[in-house]
């Protein structure tokens, strides 16, 4: 596989060269920085390609041919475009492609843009629309158009905005940090596919009397709402990723009367009810999305929240108690609140592993662990998305995703493992599995820590509980923490730590001495971290304990004792029962200390239970506290 990455970057290298020593070809049109790119556009002939070089253009243009307008970073980034009044690219031909533009138009009027097409088939590739006062690209009266690859960041009102607009490709854009995502009215059969909208004030996407769509594929996160839906029938939603938002999918259908509010849900779908209040059936179809929200779904209209066989993940109803278990559909249906819609086939949680992260096309990333120590080795397992020319870059998450080294190329449709060495410094960080123009397609994050353990109290009597709490521990399906004698290098019990990185575990012992705790990774000899001392002092008394206090009718109570005989036994009573009339009864196995689980019985009242010397004579030597059955 290194052969492979080594191979990528080679190929890389050599279609470089050759952009950039092979020049414009022969009748292409080269705009400098200080000329001017209108000049350019009005003098060409359709068909021609205009190559404009690094450099601030300020200037509102205006397309009105069949042109390919091709942004050239010649070492000063991508060239600027940027209009202080009106949209800064306006395309009123058929046929056009601009292509690696920085674009932004200072005005905050409505009919302001970025980019405004006016116009069918036009192609908006890998570009930067950012910081526009109004949207950042409007297709207004516009047919198949493709936006595809473009960061839309930092506008004013929409990032996209299509108005009276049909049969165009939204797909692969980074829609972020907008007053809206992106925004459809009276647009249909469009298809908006595999974008990110992430961090927008409001809405990350919303259509308001748009029909047929098809949205598939995206990631809306941390937006206030994730998709609105209102007076828009038959739109197919799928494959969806919408979480973090405070609600996740609502459909109402509602009297034009009363006003919606769609604060903080994640996807918001509303059918104005006929004037009698009737509900009108909107036919939208949800299903295979993932919804994790604070509220994910609600619904006073009549929709499909399934195809027939599987629905949506909802974050609220995928327990084991809702008949949900392992990577099937749920034994229950699921009533969407607010009328009488019904999800009858949702999907059970999906079953997610640390260390482990998959996504659209069969993009998949596992690493060896979950946290690693400083400069150690991380083995990656990885599978790229078909269709994709994948790259894999590492992001400092506490530095705000700042990239720490220089991407490594993939390529498309590959499997294969990677030996990556970790930070050398201690933080939180993610691998990025990405495409070309640095969409990330999927991310997983990792640690990098010295793993830590401690013991208290520092000093216990015999049988009492020790804890063991740990910290950047790299997640090991069989990592463990051992119990020694403070002089042995022999375990007397071990706990496993369930691959968490963090948590606790608890610990006994029976006899006093000195004891240590020590953690291990998954089939190495020599620990990762040792914790302190914990003295235990035999303890001479009698005594037990029964916890919890008080329990369901059969349920369960751990009783720890101290001070046993050789032949001691431990019964359980009714609190007024004689000794001689117990509800059950087991020896301690000649320990003189320990724990055992007993189950309570059905009947409520109050139960203790009794340590005697022997069974024959039953000398009493300690009560416990009551337990109540409630």
């Amino acid at each position: 596989m290194k052969a492979m990455a080594e191979k990528g970057f080679i190929l890389l290298a050599v279609s470089l060269a050759f952009i950039l020593f092979t020049g414009p070809a022969n009748g292409d049109i080269t705009v400098h920085s200080g000329d001017r790119i209108q000049k350019a556009i009005d003098s060409a002939a359709p068909g021609e390609i205009i190559l404009v070089s690094s450099g601030s253009y300020n200037e509102s243009l205006v397309v009105d041919k069949s042109l390919v307008l091709r942004g050239i970073d010649t070492g000063g980034g991508q060239p600027q475009v940027q209009s202080d009044e009106g949209p800064a690219i306006i395309l009123l031909a058929k046929g056009v492609t601009i292509e690696g533009f920085a674009i932004k138009s200072q005005s905050s009027r409505m009919e302001s843009a970025g980019i405004l097409i006016q116009s069918n088939d036009n192609l908006i590739i890998d570009n930067l629309v950012h910081g526009c006062g109004n949207a950042g690209v409007v297709l207004s009266h516009a047919i198949n158009n493709t936006i595809l690859s473009n960061l839309i960041e930092g506008n004013g009102n929409e990032g996209m905005y299509l108005k009276n607009s049909s049969r165009n490709r939204l797909e692969g854009n980074r829609i972020r940090d907008n007053r809206y995502g992106l925004r459809l009215e009276d647009s249909h059969t469009n298809e908006i596919v595999g974008n990110l909208l992430q961090n927008n004030q409001f809405e990350a996407m919303y259509l308001q009397a748009s029909h047929s769509n098809l949205i598939e594929g995206n990631l809306a996160e941390d937006n206030e709402v994730g998709l609105v839906m209102e007076k828009s029938r038959s739109n197919l939603v799928a494959r969806n990723d919408i979480q973090g938002n405070e609600k996740g999918i609502s459909l109402t259908s509602q009297e034009s009367s009363i006003a919606v509010s769609t604060k903080g849900k994640g996807v918001f779908i509303s059918y104005n009810a006929t004037p009698s209040g009737a509900i009108t059936p909107s036919n939208n179809t949800i299903y295979l999305n993932n919804l994790s929200n604070e509220a994910n779904a609600y619904d006073d209209g009549l929709n499909r929240w399934d195809d027939g066989l599987i629905g949506n993940n909802y974050s609220d109803f995928n327990d084991p108690e809702e008949g949900c278990r392992g990577r099937t559909i749920c034994a229950t249906s699921y009533s969407i609140p607010g009328g009488p819609s019904i999800d009858e086939h949702p999907q059970a949680s999906p079953i997610r592993e640390p260390g482990l992260v998959s996504g659209r096309g069969g993009a998949f990333m596992q690493l060896s662990g979950t946290s690693f120590l400083p400069g150690g080795e991380m083995r990656l397992n990885y599978t790229t998305p078909a269709g994709i020319d994948a790259w894999l870059g590492l992001q400092s998450i506490a530095l705000d995703e700042e990239n720490l080294a220089q991407d490594l190329y993939l390529g498309e449709n590959i499997s294969g493992d990677i030996l990556l060495t970790a930070p050398y410094m201690e933080g939180s960080f993610k691998l990025v599995m990405h495409d070309s123009n640095a969409t990330a397609v999927i991310s997983l994050p990792f640690n990098v820590s010295f793993p830590q353990i401690s013991a208290s109290p520092s000093s216990v009597l015999t049988c009492e509980k020790i804890t063991v709490s740990f910290q950047g521990e790299r997640g090991g399906e069989k990592d463990w923490i051992g119990m020694y004698r403070s002089e042995s290098s022999n375990a007397l019990s071990s706990q496993s730590l369930a691959r968490r990185e963090s948590g606790a575990v608890t610990f006994t012992a029976e006899e006093a001495g000195s004891y240590v705790f020590k953690l291990f990774a998954t089939g190495e000899s020599i620990p990762l971290a040792s914790s302190n001392a914990v003295e235990v002092k035999a303890d001479s008394g009698h005594k037990m304990v029964a916890e919890p206090s008080q329990v369901a009718a059969g349920g369960t109570v751990t009783v720890t004792y101290w001070g046993a005989a050789p032949a001691s036994v431990i019964g359980m009573y009714g609190l007024t029962s004689p000794d001689k009339f117990d509800s059950g009864k087991r020896s301690t196995g000649g320990k003189s200390c320990g724990s055992m689980v007993w189950q309570l019985p059905s009947t409520p009242g109050q139960y203790d239970f009794r340590l005697f010397g022997d069974d024959v004579n039953r000398p009493i030597l300690a009560y416990s506290n009551v337990v109540t059955v409630a």
